[in-house]
């Protein structure tokens, strides 16, 4: 069981600023403790490694690839259906987050808009995903949650709205779903 709304919303306030004031000060609290949860959780790279291999192997056709940024809150595998150098333009990739900061994860497509060969757009899926992404959406979860013994937060929680400021998200559009995971999700190699 995921930790619970109020809980989740703690752990939002002690890792992120309440203001873009103090966002833009590198000596907060907020972001040595999330610095300091980074040196932490870069201690698991090996594991993760681990995981991206054993996605590409169950997902013959696919690239996957690693999409952490930490200057976010998770570490983000992307998979996208097509291999090749270079790639062909995609029409669409699943993400999976888990969370540096608490024991969840979520998984969402992105669906991309090309000029040419030149990525233009992309669009957030959240569930239901278009069934062209659900199958591995649904592969992903479920590696997330049996290699990391993390739950998948529920969307309804993830939208919740959080008093804090996620790198340019502030009050009232930043979600639970910035603070843990990502505050520009469709922002993908």
């Amino acid at each position: 069981m995921p930790p619970s709304t109020e809980q989740l919303l703690a752990i939002a306030r002690r890792y992120w600023p309440a203001s873009m004031t103090a966002a833009l000060d590198k000596a907060n609290p907020e972001f040595v403790r999330r610095s300091k949860r980074w040196d932490e959780a870069l201690q698991y790279i090996p594991q993760w490694h681990g995981f991206l291999a054993e996605l590409d192997s169950l997902l013959p056709g696919f690239t996957v690839g690693d999409g952490t940024v930490p200057s976010e809150a998770s570490f983000r595998c992307v998979a996208y259906p097509a291999k090749g150098v270079p790639m062909p333009p995609i029409p669409w990739a699943v993400v999976g987050c888990m969370s540096i900061l608490a024991p969840v994860f979520t998984v969402y497509g992105i669906s991309f808009e090309y000029e040419g060969r030149k990525r233009r757009a992309a669009r957030l899926h959240l569930d239901p995903l278009p069934e062209a992404m659900s199958g591995t959406a649904r592969l992903i979860a479920r590696e997330l949650g049996a290699r990391f013994d993390v739950q998948e937060l529920p969307q309804e929680v993830a939208a919740v709205p959080v008093p804090v400021t996620v790198q340019w998200t502030q009050p009232p559009q930043t979600t639970l779903f910035d603070a843990l995971f990502d505050s520009e999700p469709t922002s993908v190699p």
